[in-house]
């Protein structure tokens, strides 16, 4: 073999070697490794949560692709620069959407968007009751079902909006969506309920 090849092929086994190394670590060990400046480490990372964190800046973006991007892009951009900053006691997982969480928080926020909204209190000590709600969703024809539901997502305050999509999108528990929020469970609660009531009004018309 050809020196220029046997090098070529000594540098493909080495990181092929080290990409499988650290797919086997957990979230929490290639942060450590980030840490220490191992950019595979920071690759593992991007491959385990780049596509799910787009769907998720996407929808709590009102689907604006350019803005999830840049969303995305500074999210790793700050991951890279500073990931001392993550606390190595906490899931890695809850974090990363806590960070997102924060971001999306901002640019509401920046937007004049986001605002209080009272009928949240009214309804915090409700109980979470979707049954109703999925079983319908599930019957009704799927493209239109999906757009009219996204119309009325869209039309509600961010973080109402965020807390149904972290409950049905990404299977977040309570507890976990809490924590990405920085707010009680009894908030999330009345959020999911809020949502839920009101996607039930607007999407009545798919009610059998």
């Amino acid at each position: 073999m050809p020196e220029t090849e046997q090098a070529n092929y000594t540098q493909t086994k080495s990181m092929t070697h080290q990409s499988l190394k650290f797919s086997l670590l957990r979230d929490e060990e290639l942060m450590l490794c980030v840490c220490n400046g191992e950019v595979a480490a920071f690759d593992e990372l991007y491959y385990r949560y780049g596509k799910r964190l787009m769907v998720y800046f996407t929808r709590m973006l009102n689907f604006d692709r350019n803005l999830a991007e840049d969303a995305l892009q500074n999210l790793f951009m700050k991951l890279a620069e500073t990931p001392e900053k993550f606390d190595n006691t906490r899931s890695f997982k809850t974090w990363i959407f806590s960070v997102a969480s924060n971001s999306c928080k901002n640019y509401y926020r920046h937007k004049k968007i986001i605002s209080e909204n009272y009928e949240e209190i009214k309804y915090l000590n409700g109980t979470v009751d979707d049954t109703a709600f999925l079983n319908t969703a599930q019957k009704m024809d799927s493209r239109i079902f999906n757009e009219m539901l996204e119309e009325a997502l869209n039309a509600l305050p961010a973080e109402k909006k965020e807390a149904f999509i972290l409950k049905y999108q990404e299977d977040k528990t309570i507890a976990e969506i809490a924590v990405i929020q920085n707010c009680p469970e009894g908030s999330v609660k009345s959020r999911i309920y809020y949502t839920v009531k009101i996607l039930e009004e607007k999407l009545k018309i798919f009610k059998p």
